[in-house]
């Protein structure tokens, strides 16, 4: 191995120079193999992506599900709650009655014939004891059948939530997902890079060496040369002055046969210089006849910019504004989709980061590049989980929703342009398959 700092003069050979250079390649056989692990490297995060892309979907779907659990919860509690309230409503209204039916049920004759009244006036006594009767029965039945319905509002109640709580984990498990694949991917990536930078500082270094000690061989041997170089350039000097005469009576002798040549030359250029003008004038006019009998062909119609293939669900939620739909600000240019707190945001397409970042009042911001002059902007997030110039695949999580607005719901705006010019984006959506 080479000492550090530059070598002297009298230290520079053939021999450090060749160790210098083997030393250099060894340097620059480090560097590619940590290139080659760096493109190793690259592979692993592009697999990784489509790792990440699996991921952010079943956080998508997850947190559908899980709003979803939610709705179905609410709903059983609301029936829960209104059966509670049906039996509260029979149980007052029975209430005051209680003594009496116990009263009849126990002692139903005495009970009538405690108050000394006529036949007539006992008899429509009994008749309406019959039908308050009836009427007591029916409202009994209603009460317990008022209270089965709210044991079984309770019971879907408790099974929508045991499930609420299910789809929530599921959640938990997808996020948790996503950001050990983010935060593998960013680990690998770091010291990929780290060893690549190392190994061409140690390549660049090694290679300086080795340049000095060349240019210092190279500077013992212009020295060494210098003084041979004059010997002969005055021995050629010599020779050339001999030379000169003979080369000027040569160089007179030369012009005047080159003219002679060149008068000829000039008589045969014109003749052949007119005769290939008449042929050109001949192929002139075959080529117009031609034309005049060919009809002009049609001109190809432009066939229109694709896109890139590959196609998402951005997240997972509800459209609250559509495309076009007027309001404030005029008419919408994208669609606004309301989701879940939280809730992972991906990919509609593959393709290139052209920006990320924050921009004036939308949030967190992201432009996706996806080809054939489409572009998807996705604006509102809380987080970024892509970077300026990263590739992506459709689906892939880029990013995460933040706390929930008073309708307990996190707005996303989704816009696709297409050569600068907003579009609707489920026309992007139907495409699929």
């Amino acid at each position: 191995m080479l000492a550090a700092g530059p070598a002297r003069p009298e230290q520079a050979s053939p021999e450090t120079l060749r160790e210098a250079e083997r030393s250099a390649h060894e340097a620059h056989r480090a560097a590619a193999a940590a290139a080659e692990a760096a493109r190793a490297a690259a592979a692993a995060e592009e697999a990784l992506a489509r790792q990440r892309a699996e991921a952010g979907r079943r956080a998508v779907a997850a947190d559908a599900a899980a709003d979803e659990a939610e709705a179905r919860a609410r709903e059983a509690a609301q029936v829960r709650d209104n059966a509670l309230v049906d039996l509260r409503r029979r149980a007052d209204a029975l209430a005051p009655l209680l003594p009496l039916m116990r009263r009849l049920g126990q002692w139903p004759s005495e009970t009538l014939l405690a108050v000394p009244v006529d036949p007539e006036t006992a008899l429509r006594g009994a008749l309406v004891l019959r039908s308050l009767t009836r009427h007591l029965s029916a409202e009994a039945t209603a009460l317990r059948e008022a209270q089965a319905v709210a044991a079984e509002a309770s019971r879907q109640a408790e099974d929508e939530a045991a499930r609420l709580a299910g789809a929530r984990a599921e959640v938990r498990a997808a996020a948790a997902a996503v950001e050990e694949a983010l935060l593998a991917a960013q680990a690998q990536r770091g010291r990929a890079e780290q060893e690549e930078m190392e190994a061409a500082a140690r390549a660049a270094a090694t290679a300086a060496r080795a340049s000095d000690l060349r240019e210092m061989l190279d500077r013992l041997e212009q020295a060494r040369a210098k003084a041979e170089a004059e010997a002969r350039a005055r021995a050629e000097r010599e020779r050339q002055a001999a030379e000169q005469a003979a080369r000027q009576r040569a160089e007179r002798e030369a012009e005047a046969l080159a003219a002679r040549q060149r008068a000829a030359r000039d008589a045969e250029a014109r003749a052949a210089l007119e005769r290939e003008r008449e042929v050109l004038r001949e192929r002139e006019q075959a080529r117009r006849e031609q034309a005049a009998r060919t009809p002009p062909p049609s001109a190809p119609r432009p066939s229109a910019p694709q896109p890139s293939a590959g196609r998402a669900q951005p997240v997972a939620g509800r459209i609250t504004r559509d495309f076009g739909e007027g309001g404030a600000g005029g008419p919408s240019r994208g669609l606004t989709y309301a989701a879940p707190a939280g809730a992972r945001v991906v990919s509609p397409c593959g393709g290139s980061i052209a920006f990320a970042g924050p921009f004036r009042s939308y949030g967190q911001l992201l432009i996706v590049d996806c080809g054939g002059g489409y572009h998807f902007v996705l604006a509102g997030m809380d987080r970024l989980d892509a970077r300026l110039g990263a590739r992506v695949v459709a689906g892939e999580a880029v990013g995460q929703l933040g706390a929930a607005e008073d309708s307990g719901r996190a707005n996303l705006y989704v816009e696709l342009r297409r050569k600068g010019q907003p579009v609707d984006p489920k026309s992007w959506y139907r495409g699929r398959g």
